[in-house]
């Protein structure tokens, strides 16, 4: 029976993974050795419910809950571990914890009827107990390092020369973990009888889409939040990239296939086995389905993203970004458009535009159309996987009181779109005044 590795990236994304590549040589090193997924992207943007939808392998878990806080998973399909300790499994999730002292671990997604966290916030305790643990094969570890969470990375602070520095050192650590877990496995002989997932749990938006009270993650999923990295190394795998899509319910089914266990998951929404099929799209959200949006800016959002954009769904309206142009998702695509009586998007005149402008757009209607087809395709899929959450709330019979309205799959959001077309102030003379003195108007 082949072993079973885990190891949880948190808050590391694909954007910081190429930001501080020289401080993570043996999680590069690790992605060499694997088959990578250059389309994988996470099922949430908080790590509690990315974590609950990979242990039950689907992303309703907690649809049904009204408050973060009384998030309680559904069990639509077995838990991934819980599965692997009836098998004969030795199951166990590791955590570092620098809070472990004042607010110690918990986890609603971890099941009771497995054994409880282990937490430490020691990094050299941490290494010890997964070295014991790989004593008693089969193993089934899931390793939770919290160190380059922003609040845990606090430790290195007075080591650190600014808060990127403090960043950079945190991602430095984590690597640490995974070539010293890595090295373990290798001195025991165990490295190619064992299936190694190395996945990120979501990014960091640094504040670019607003303050929100100051969070960085648990907001609305854009794409830098949700481009994560996932990786498996696997003695039958061939390292390389494929760029089918991914998503994090995946990681379950794909799992049990490698370790040849033939349980299926029955929840109509499930994630697929990746190396046996793949979705169209990857599904995203920042709260649960029957959550009302947040006290602090931040709106109750879900997204659906293939190879080229991420097309978001809020109180607000519709947002559009092409992904690989624009990684931060800072030009909603929409704002260049309406849309006519079939919700198609028909593009504005944008009179003096320049030829940049033109060139990518009025001068090649061609890309307009691909982008028209692609947004009906992309928002019907999003309209119909709303709707399902909807259905799943009433049929648990639970009120949606706070489920998405679906009217706002018929509007583009106006988020930023007066300060995205503001152009600077003219300075004009007033002929009636002395020259030094001015007044402004908007071109």
């Amino acid at each position: 029976m082949k072993n079973l590795v885990i190891l949880h990236l948190e808050s590391i994304s694909r954007q910081r993974l190429a930001a501080f590549a020289a401080v993570l040589p043996h999680t590069t090193r690790l992605l060499r050795e694997a088959l990578a997924f250059d389309n994988f992207f996470s099922s949430a943007t908080s790590t509690r419910m990315v974590v609950g939808y990979l242990f039950h392998g689907n992303d309703f878990e907690y649809d049904t809950a009204t408050t973060f806080e009384g998030m309680k998973a559904e069990v639509n399909n077995p838990h991934l571990f819980s599965t692997l300790r009836d098998r004969g499994y030795n199951a166990e999730l590791i955590c570092l914890n620098g809070f472990q002292h004042v607010r110690p671990i918990k986890l609603r997604s971890w099941s009771d009827d497995l054994p409880p966290i282990w937490a430490t916030n020691d990094f050299p305790t941490l290494i010890a107990r997964f070295d014991a643990l790989t004593e008693a094969a089969p193993f089934a570890i899931y390793v939770w390092d919290l160190i380059s969470h922003i609040e845990h990375s606090l430790a290195l602070a007075p080591h650190s020369h600014g808060l990127t520095d403090q960043i950079r050192r945190a991602c430095a650590v984590a690597d640490d973990a995974v070539g010293k877990m890595r090295a373990i496995l290798e001195r025991k002989g165990l490295l190619d009888n064992t299936t190694i997932v190395l996945y990120g749990d979501h990014g960091d938006d640094t504040w670019t889409h607003g303050f929100k009270n100051g969070m960085i993650h648990g907001t609305e999923p854009y794409t830098d939040i949700i481009w994560t990295p996932l990786a498996i190394r696997d003695p039958g795998l061939t390292p390389g990239t494929v760029d089918h899509m991914a998503s994090t319910i995946d990681i379950a089914p794909t799992c049990l296939s490698l370790l040849g266990i033939g349980a299926k998951f029955s929840f109509p929404y499930s994630g697929v086995d990746l190396l046996h099929g793949a979705a169209n799209f990857a599904y995203s959200q920042n709260f649960c389905a029957n959550q009302s949006n947040g006290p602090v800016g931040i709106a109750k959002a879900f997204s659906v993203t293939d190879k080229t954009y991420t097309l978001l769904a809020s109180s607000r309206g519709l947002e559009l970004y092409a992904h690989r142009l624009d990684p931060g998702n800072h030009c909603n695509l929409l704002h260049f458009f309406t849309l006519d009586k079939t919700g198609r998007p028909v593009l504005q005149a944008h009179p003096g535009a320049a030829g940049h402008f033109r060139a990518g757009w009025e001068e090649t209607p061609h890309a307009v159309e691909c982008l028209a087809d692609d947004f009906q395709r992309l928002r019907s899929a999003l309209a119909a996987r709303v709707a399902a959450k909807r259905a799943y709330i009433v049929e648990r019979g639970v009120q949606p009181s706070h489920a998405l309205d679906p009217a706002c799959l018929d509007t583009i959001s106006q988020e930023g779109r007066d300060a995205f077309f503001r152009r600077p102030p003219v300075i004009e003379a007033r002929t009636d005044t002395p020259a030094f003195e001015f007044t402004y108007k908007l071109r």
